[in-house]
């Protein structure tokens, strides 16, 4: 069997919610919305081409800390098997008397089915906290783990980590860092 394989950039347009189906399975899904970048050929310009929407969909454990992590306008990258869902939907139409007729109307969307949700790193900050599942035991479920440094790089100030919100790469001077210039 061939699937069709799918990375995809874009944001976050609906905020993802967890659901349980009736079998007792998490499921989560949300709007994906990636715009493309074009540039006027006649200008030099560049301004957002078409939109395209895509649903994507996750389950069990990939549902749960979708849910915990992402949010409504966050940049992220979606990997995962494209599939295409069809239904039928009841639909009203005006009749030339006044009245109305209820047609069916064949429907489609594009949905991902995700095996990898990340925020990218590319547009913002992002911090990672590993997830120990403890839902085999009694009482138990998915808890955060602290990480193995003492020293939390977010907790420090932005002088206090090497290099700058620009991304510049820095090298260390006599009275600490110091930004490398580029062409001077």
């Amino acid at each position: 069997m061939s699937d069709v394989n799918v990375t995809v950039v874009g944001h976050v347009g609906t905020e993802p919610t967890l659901a349980t189906s009736p079998q007792g399975t998490d499921w989560t899904s949300f709007r994906l919305a990636s715009t493309r970048r074009v540039r006027d050929p006649r200008t030099g310009e560049w301004a957002d081409g078409e939109t395209l929407w895509f649903t994507v969909k996750l389950f069990r454990d990939r549902a749960r800390h979708v849910c915990m992590s992402v949010r409504k306008g966050d940049p992220v990258v979606v990997r995962g098997r494209l599939t295409l869902e069809e239904w039928d939907a009841p639909r009203e139409h005006p009749l030339p008397d006044g009245g109305t007729a209820v047609v069916t109307e064949r429907r489609s969307r594009q949905v991902i089915e995700a095996q990898h949700v990340g925020v990218d790193a590319t547009r913002g900050m992002v911090r990672f906290a590993r997830v120990s599942d403890r839902a085999d035991q009694p009482g138990g479920e998915a808890v955060a783990v602290a990480p193995a440094t003492d020293t939390d790089p977010w907790d420090l100030s932005p002088d206090a980590v090497p290099g700058d919100a620009s991304g510049a790469v820095v090298e260390e001077g006599e009275k600490g860092p110091v930004p490398e210039t580029v062409g001077a």
